[in-house]
């Protein structure tokens, strides 16, 4: 959404170049050099001179490579661009050293048809022309230009503003217009999913509108506000949208389902995890067994994101226990560099889906890639990434037969469960430190307190599973006697059994009986 209102339409700096510097903006064109341009947020009118002009206006230096010069007649000052291209290094001439982030970047034509490029900048060159800004009033704009997370805290910063109201009003007419006349379709959702596109992009370019300066230039703010509307669309939509994703993707879903009973009952390395990664991962299973319950689009996303830093931040702690064991690994001790590739980090995260047991893994990664549009996170790439990886794993869920593979043992699904029930009790701790350090982030709290709730939820039901396999699904073993007239049937009361055992103990030699009284209760020889 930042295009949606151009940073060089409203910039003070670029408007003086088409006005109070023709002479030098004409000049850079002919040369093609190069026009940084600080966002506007970042600048104020009355420091905008020749000298400021000269320092963001820079052309190649003929010395060296990626190195750049400003304009000054005299004693002109030099920057370096980043082998990555995503910021400026000052160097000799500036009051100091600093690394200047590039926003974006514009292609533009000279009156010879020749490219010249256009860098918006996070903030000038020089620290001597950056805008200075009360304390008070930067917290706020720090809180405000803080993305949103949760429905509630989008809902709370839209209404936040006053001139939003009556655009707000009208939303929800446009959504309560969506839900009552508008079918969902399974063959269609691309179609549904542009009609809410259309809603959301429409009420972010009015709210903008209705922003008072500086801040309706602010590109941060106009990203937040995007995916505020985003999510607060499609919170209200959720449940008409999704039941038709679910009810088409209903086959997929059910045939993961599936997967992972059979996934649960293999070896870690028989799936491709290595043996130094190989660890119990109780914070990412319960992280990602919450994904269902989310309604959003961003929400899922940064739950997979979530699940993902909790992936390697388990094995880089189980990493580092083993290289503190007094006999570590020998393939760990030799490569103290060791870290999680791509291809490492799938089958890791195949089991922890298998162990989530998300019951709608194909819907929520259909759900996240059609139905999000706005970005406000600079860490896109990593969300991106996350999404991706999601999908590769079911992929390779879907294309494995792991019916062929050996079955773990019970006693590993209960290690699994005491190692989440540490986990509860870690998230435990952390709810009290926080509600005593932090009392007044009552937001913070919440979703702690929220998490935990989750996670016990998640204990009870796996336990009740496994209480469910154990005893409702297998009847008692009983000995079976080679004389079968002297034992007491399973439903004989208890005295009337201790006697039998006397009178057949009376018949019976010492080895036999011995056999009868075994305390474990199992059956001796070959079984049929």
């Amino acid at each position: 959404m930042a295009n949606d209102i151009d940073e060089l339409e409203i910039n003070p700096f670029y408007k003086a170049l088409q006005s109070r510097y023709v002479d030098l903006y004409e000049k850079a064109q002919k040369n093609c050099h190069l026009l940084c341009i600080p966002q506007t947020t970042s600048i104020s009118t009355h420091i905008i001179n020749t000298d400021f002009v000269d320092t963001h206006v820079l052309r190649p230096s003929p010395y060296f490579k990626d190195q750049y010069m400003t304009t000054h007649s005299s004693n002109c000052k030099t920057l370096t661009l980043s082998d990555n291209g995503l910021y400026f290094t000052t160097s000799q001439g500036f009051s100091d050293i600093r690394d200047v982030k590039i926003l974006g970047e514009e292609l533009a034509y000279n009156k010879e048809y020749k490219q010249y490029k256009i860098i918006i900048l996070e903030e000038p060159f020089d620290s001597k022309f950056k805008t200075q800004t009360p304390q008070g009033k930067e917290d706020a704009n720090t809180h405000m230009l803080t993305p949103k997370l949760t429905v509630k805290e989008c809902t709370d910063f839209l209404q936040s503003f006053p001139d939003f109201k009556e655009i707000l009003h009208t939303l929800n007419q446009k959504i309560q217009n969506f839900i009552n006349h508008y079918m969902v379709l399974e063959n269609y959702l691309d179609d549904a999913a542009s009609r809410l596109q259309d809603i959301c992009t429409q009420t972010t370019v009015e709210m903008t509108k209705h922003l008072k300066a500086p801040l309706n230039s602010n590109i941060k703010l106009r990203d937040v506000l995007a995916e505020a509307v985003e999510s607060y669309v499609m919170n209200a939509v959720h449940d008409k949208v999704f039941a038709v994703i679910s009810s088409h993707l209903s086959k997929q879903d059910q045939t993961l389902l599936t997967k992972y009973q059979h996934i649960n009952k293999v070896r870690p390395d028989q799936i491709g995890v290595r043996r130094e990664f190989s660890c119990p991962l109780p914070m990412a299973v319960v992280e990602l067994a919450n994904l269902s319950s989310l309604r959003t689009p961003r929400e899922k996303l940064v739950c997979l994101k979530s699940t993902v830093d909790n992936i390697t931040e388990g094995v880089a702690l189980s990493l580092q226990e083993l290289t503190q064991n007094s006999e570590p690994d020998a393939s760990v001790a030799g490569n103290p560099e060791i870290c999680i590739t791509s291809d490492d980090l799938i089958p890791i995260l195949v089991t922890v889906i298998a162990k989530a047991k998300c019951s709608h893994l194909n819907s929520d990664l259909f759900y996240v890639d059609h139905f999000m549009w706005a970005s406000a996170d600079r860490d896109r790439d990593d969300l991106g990434f996350c999404l991706v990886t999601f999908k590769a794993a079911v992929q390779y869920m879907v294309e494995t037969d792991f019916t062929s593979m050996a079955t773990c043992l019970d006693k590993e699904l209960m290690t699994n469960l005491e190692d989440m029930l540490t986990a509860t009790t870690l998230l435990e701790s952390q709810v009290t430190q926080e509600s005593v350090e932090k009392s007044n982030t009552k937001s913070m709290r919440d979703r702690r307190e929220r998490q935990l709730n989750r996670i016990t939820g998640f204990l009870e039901k796996t336990v009740q599973e496994l209480k469910t396999n154990r005893n409702g699904n297998e009847k008692p073993k009983h000995l079976q006697s080679i004389f079968p007239d002297l034992v007491t049937p399973p439903s004989s009361a208890t005295s009337a059994s201790n006697q039998s055992s006397q009178r057949s103990s009376a018949n019976l030699g010492d080895f036999l009986s011995a056999l009868q009284d075994d305390e474990f209760d199992q059956p001796f020889g070959k079984q049929t």
